[in-house]
């Protein structure tokens, strides 16, 4: 599939000749894998020992900048309430987020992160940034600004394309 305008001749990659476009389609899709294998690999590592829910549930709640009730995170986070109770156990366990009832309704449940946990997420977004910097050392410092400016293009286009096919005009 060509983009409107513009003729894309096929490229051989490895000896096979393949489209553009379905060359850029594979190499996001293995970039989209090896990254989070990659940061799965991390949060397992010694200094984090974090899923990659625990880490979604204690990232969310670091973003809120205060309390949560735990109906609202269940669904901010995508999780039943049966799974981010076991979540939010091990991260009580870890010390990493505080569980408590306000005094005006008891049956309510509300969570925040602890300073442990804010220094923790900070730990894992340095260490994150090391691995990208690392991924990205053979390339020319030129070429990451060009690169980082293709990427927010595709990413603008991809945001796009799912909003049409939520709306129901795309199949």
């Amino acid at each position: 599939m060509a983009l409107p305008g513009r003729v894309h001749p096929d490229v051989s990659i490895d000896g096979v000749t393949q489209n553009p476009i379905e060359a850029i389609e594979r190499a996001i899709m293995q970039i989209s894998w090896l990254g989070q294998r990659q940061f799965m690999q991390l949060l397992d590592d010694d200094r984090f020992r974090l899923t990659l829910p625990q880490f979604y549930t204690l990232l969310h709640l670091h973003q809120m900048h205060g309390e949560c009730k735990m109906s609202d995170l269940a669904e901010a986070t995508h999780q039943s309430a049966a799974s981010l109770t076991g979540v939010v156990d091990r991260l009580v366990e870890k010390q990493l987020i505080e569980r408590t009832r306000p005094p005006g309704d008891r049956r309510q449940v509300v969570v925040a992160v602890t300073s442990r946990g804010v220094g923790l997420i900070a730990e894992i977004k340095q260490a994150r940034r090391e691995q990208m910097q690392a991924a990205l050392a053979h390339i020319p410092a030129d070429q990451i600004d060009t690169l980082n400016e293709l990427l927010d293009q595709v990413l603008q286009g991809m945001v796009l394309v799912l909003e049409r096919g939520e709306s129901g005009r795309w199949a």
